[in-house]
């Protein structure tokens, strides 16, 4: 073995983090295998394994429906007749309308909710208006059971108990959010006439998987209940069709436009790197280093920064937390903390996607951005990092 483990392992890190602005699913997917050459790792048996593993297979179906529930939502007009619909204050407007076109995990989804917030206040500067579209739309991502699917399954925690956990944290970034970017705008209310009746309509395709999924869950018994999301979602898509007067050829396009191959090779690539990780015995070596839970946020915070993503961080440090615990399962109150700390780093980074489309979008730099973002995100932050510290003297 010429480079040991720990050291390939970082380099390999290091390569993920270089190149993860481009396919992450290809790069993470070679970065694995890489990794496991290195380790001395059966890469042929880990992809087996994780291949013929009927829970990712399920998991992997299901989010290979949800891009093109988004893309139908879009494409039907549905979003934003629920948003004209709700006649609410201008302020609160500006909060609503990119939360809820958050929901629709489709690429490039910032792109749909930009002209949004530009319309609510065209008077406002175009860096306000950047961050008021990244901060809330991607609010939601804290306690929408189809954006927390994979994350439940890295973690091995209940999907609903992260819900209810991250709820508190969700209130406290709208609250945030408000205070630093929402406050200061001139109050007026946008001329619509409100119909609750179509809002609630309208709500109904975003809403129905994760219901019926819930449900399924609780009432039956299943060794897959992977398999209750499936058809929540499948039902989804029926009706978003109904309701969008759409013919069934618009998935085919959908999917066509989204590359929706993309994400389940992204799902597949995520969970071949955590394979290999665990197989390898850099686990052992991170665990007897014995690092303080405060670094590991602190580090999840500046990886969110690094990857521009949520997923490919929590699935290196949720295995870090577990090996060195010497735990199945991340417990519910430190995986929210983890969670909310990777979450506020890749909110800010300027290789988050949604970032740099709202920058080309409204034609402003990064470094505007980052006068109106910075203060709340690290305000977010620092509370993150004191709440711990208060907890943990208890």
């Amino acid at each position: 073995m010429l480079i040991p483990p720990f050291l390939s392992f970082l380099i390999v890190i290091i390569l993920i983090l270089v190149f993860s602005k481009y396919e992450l699913s290809i790069t993470l997917t070679i970065g694995a295998i890489v990794f496991g050459i290195l380790a001395d790792v059966n890469v042929i048996d880990a992809i087996l394994t994780v291949g013929l593993d009927p829970s990712i297979i399920l998991l992997t179906i299901a989010i290979l429906f949800i891009p093109i529930l988004g893309g139908l939502m879009g494409e039907s007009g549905l979003m934003n007749e629920l948003i004209d619909n709700m006649d609410v204050s201008k302020k609160t407007s500006l909060m609503v309308s990119p939360a809820l076109y958050g929901l629709l995990p489709v690429a490039g989804g910032a792109l749909m909710s930009a002209p949004i917030v530009d319309n609510i206040a065209p008077e406002m500067n175009s860096s306000r208006k950047i961050s008021i579209n990244v901060w809330y739309r991607h609010i939601f991502i804290l306690i929408y059971p189809l954006s927390l699917l994979v994350i439940s399954e890295i973690a091995n925690i209940n999907l609903y108990l992260i819900v209810v956990a991250m709820i508190i944290p969700f209130i406290l970034l709208i609250l945030i959010g408000y205070f630093f970017l929402i406050k200061s705008i001139p109050e007026e209310k946008e001329q619509h006439e409100r119909n609750l009746k179509r809002v609630f309509r309208n709500l109904i395709p975003i809403i129905i998987a994760p219901i019926f999924d819930f449900i399924g869950r609780l009432f039956i018994n299943f060794s897959y209940p992977e398999i209750f999301l499936i058809i929540g979602l499948l039902l989804s898509i029926f009706i978003s069709l109904k309701m969008g007067n759409l013919p069934l050829k618009s998935v085919g396009k959908i999917s066509k436009g989204m590359k929706i191959w993309r994400f389940p090779l992204l799902i597949f690539a995520m969970f071949l790197f955590l394979e290999v990780f665990i197989r390898s015995s850099v686990p052992d070596t991170i665990g007897n280093l014995n690092l303080p839970y405060i670094l590991l946020l602190c580090i999840g915070f500046f990886l969110g920064v690094g990857t521009g993503r949520i997923q490919l961080p929590l699935s290196i440090m949720v295995p870090i937390y577990t090996i060195q615990n010497s735990l199945m399962a991340m417990p519910l109150l430190d995986f929210s903390f983890l969670y909310l700390a990777i979450f506020l780093g890749y909110i800010i980074t300027p290789i988050h996607p949604c970032v740099a489309y709202s920058i080309n979008y409204f034609n402003d730099s990064y470094k505007n951005v980052l006068k109106d973002i910075s203060l709340p995100t690290f305000l977010s932050f620092g509370v993150l990092l004191g709440v711990y510290a208060i907890i943990s003297l208890f």
